[in-house]
Formats: structure tokens, sequence, C-alpha cells
């Protein structure tokens, strides 16, 4: 379910794509940092933007530099990174840890049952230091299981369970002030996430009798969904008091985090226009 908050870099000013690749330039090497060379591998743009974020609203001391790295040695590049980069780290490889071992138990994968393996000791002692929100990435992920073993079709009963594990990555500090709005913003977007990647699964898990809380749902209607949904993201957004990066995030909450989406469906108008035998049909 990640892999969505992503920027949609020709909208971006050169000035913003330098700003958005340094935050991720420097989550990488905040996993680097922080968990070991190997965790550099699970670097995704979600936790990027949470780093972004979170360093934003409370206007955290950053630290840029200027230099390269082992995939590009011989170009030095910006890399940005605060108190949150560190943070987003941790979350990012406790998120990539349970979604390897959802991949083993889902599908039996047995690369996804090994690499799980490599960072169970990684994410147990991030438990530890971060106890809130791992027990609700463990315990989320467990309701999600029942709902789709029960078979569950309403969509906003495992939307809203995504959504708490998301409202709770959001929160660093459960007593701080913010707290109850960055939780509004995670909530509200991680229902969305869960709502979006169903849509773009829904035809694979139809070809592959999948549960997908969707089957019932009209096209229409997720349209919809997804519309309204992201309407109180961004009006949850709007009320986080945002100091640096407002261009990035923007520009991703309102076209990057539709990119996928918006390709699922034009590559799903072309082939149900491309004209095709009775063969083809059966």
């Amino acid at each position: 379910m990640f892999g969505y908050v992503t920027a949609a870099p020709n909208l971006l000013s050169d000035s913003d794509k330098i700003r958005y690749r340094g935050w991720y330039c420097g989550l990488c090497k905040s996993l680097g940092s922080c968990t070991g060379q190997k965790c550099r591998f699970l670097l995704t743009y979600d936790m990027a933007f949470l780093a972004m974020l979170l360093s934003s609203v409370y206007g955290m001391e950053e630290v840029s530099t200027d230099s390269g790295c082992v995939l590009h040695p011989f170009k030095k590049h910006t890399e940005i990174r605060s108190a949150a980069s560190d943070y987003a780290a941790y979350m990012n490889v406790v998120l990539a840890y349970y979604k390897l071992t959802d991949d083993w138990q889902d599908d039996k994968n047995l690369a996804s049952l090994a690499a799980s393996s490599i960072f169970r000791g990684k994410c147990k002692k991030i438990s530890e230091n971060y106890p809130r929100q791992c027990e609700a990435i463990v315990n989320c992920l467990s309701e999600l299981s029942e709902l789709e073993r029960g078979g569950e079709f309403n969509p906003d009963l495992p939307a809203n369970c995504f959504g708490r594990l998301m409202g709770e990555l959001f929160v660093i500090d459960d007593s701080d002030e913010l707290a109850d709005s960055l939780r509004s913003f995670g909530h509200t977007l991680g229902r969305f996430i869960y709502i979006m990647d169903a849509a773009v699964d829904l035809r694979s898990d139809l070809k592959k009798e999948r549960y997908n809380p969707l089957m019932t749902v009209s096209p229409e209607e997720i349209d919809e969904m997804l519309n309204i949904m992201g309407g109180d993201f961004m009006r949850a957004f709007k009320r986080l008091p945002i100091v640096t990066d407002r261009s990035v995030m923007e520009n991703i909450l309102c076209a990057g985090i539709w990119i996928k989406y918006n390709q699922h469906m034009q590559n799903i108008h072309k082939h149900d226009n491309k004209p095709h035998s009775d063969e083809e049909d059966i």
C-alpha cells in the first residue's frame, strides 16, 4: 500500500526538485546511520514525505550537505536531514518489515521471508523505542487480515483500520499539542491510500479471485470516494502549521499522489476500447 505518496516532478520548480530529492537522499543517509546500511534498500518516497512534513510543522533545524553516495559516487547531490529524518527512517524499516512478513503470509513468497529475517532484529529494537507506533502497526495489520479473511465488503472498515495505522505514524510525541492535528491528517491520508491501492489492484484481484473491498463498488462510486477522501486529507493538511516546503507537499498531495491511479485508469480505458477477438474474451 505504499509508493503512492510521491511528487509529480514535471510540475515542480527546479528549486523544489532539489529540496524534494534532498529529503529523499537525507532519509537514505539516515537509514544507513540509524538502522544499518542494508536498510537503505528499504527507502521509500512515502517516508521522505513524512520526514519533510514533520520537519516543517515543528520548524526543525535542517542539515544540508552536498556529497556523493554508493549509487552515485562521482556526482554530488544535496542531502537534507533533520531529527524527523531519523524518525522516518525507523518507521520506514518497521513498515517494510511487516510488509515483507505480510507478503510471505499471503503469497508464501520465499524472497520476502528471507528478506524479513534480515530486518527482524532491527524491527524489534525499534519497537522498544517506539512502542505506540509499532503496536499500532501490528494491531492494525492484524485487524486488516481478519477483515480480508472474513470477506468484508464495506470498504470503510479496512480503510479506517489503515487510517489508524497511518495516523499513529505521523505522531512522534502523543503528548505534543500538534498530535491531534497530525493524527487526523495521517488518518485521512491513510484511508485514501488504502482505497486507491484497492482500486488499482481491483481487476487483478478479481482475476486471481483474491479479496478486494471494492468488488461490489462501481467505478463511478470509487472515483467519488477518492475525491471525497482527497478533500478530507487536504483540509487536514491545511490545518497544519507548515513552515517550509509547502509547494513541494502540495504538489505531492494534489498531483503526485494521483499518478498511479490515473495511469491505471488510462490503461484500463485503452484495454477496454482495444479491438479483440472472441478467443481473447474467453
